[in-house]
């Protein structure tokens, strides 16, 4: 079964060694571990949408999940507030980079049937706790399509096979066939 937390352990790891971030790549429940240090990304999966494949047959759903990629930058304000521009390439440079690693990467792509679209915004501004720094933002969403199926969702219990008795009925006096097959549990 794929399933949004799934694929964005994948993204994770995709990302790790391959932006300027480096292994600063974060998901929500390992974020505490961060040291305070950018670049840095953050990698959360917090939309997704079914639509029903139609009303005939069991229920299998086109599923869309959109993943959310965070990056934050800092850069020294300097002459000029150079620090602005820099930050603004970082992001730029950045964008591209979180794209190449994860758009036909074969461990997500084993899971998807498309990437239907990608969008980026960034923001650069004035830190909130240093005026001698600039922080940048990109925020790239990436959609990605995938099939849940019957199997997927609630299965009614059952009771496991636990062996066969088979026997063809045979005119009197004939050798009766048939056989027994018990299951190993």
């Amino acid at each position: 079964m794929t399933t949004s937390a799934e694929l964005r352990q994948i993204a994770v790891n995709a990302l790790k060694g391959n932006t300027t971030a480096g292994q600063s790549v974060f998901s929500p429940r390992d974020l505490a571990s961060w040291e305070g240090e950018y670049p840095m990304l953050v990698v959360t999966a917090p939309e997704e949408e079914g639509e029903s494949t139609g009303p005939h047959g069991a229920p299998t759903f086109k599923v869309t999940t959109t993943l959310h990629v965070h990056a934050r930058v800092e850069r020294a304000a300097g002459d000029n507030d150079i620090g602005a521009i820099q930050a603004q390439a970082d992001l730029e440079v950045m964008r591209e980079q979180i794209k190449a690693a994860l758009i036909n990467y074969t461990p997500l792509m084993r899971n998807l049937q498309q990437y239907p679209f990608f969008r980026s915004q960034m923001q650069v501004g004035v830190s909130d706790t240093d005026t001698a720094m600039h922080q940048g933002s990109l925020q790239l969403q990436l959609g990605m399509e995938f099939i849940q199926g019957p199997q997927d969702f609630y299965q009614p219990p059952a009771t496991p096979l636990e062996g066969v008795d088979a026997r063809l009925p045979a005119e009197q006096g004939a050798p009766q066939l048939g056989a027994d097959i018990n299951l190993p549990q």
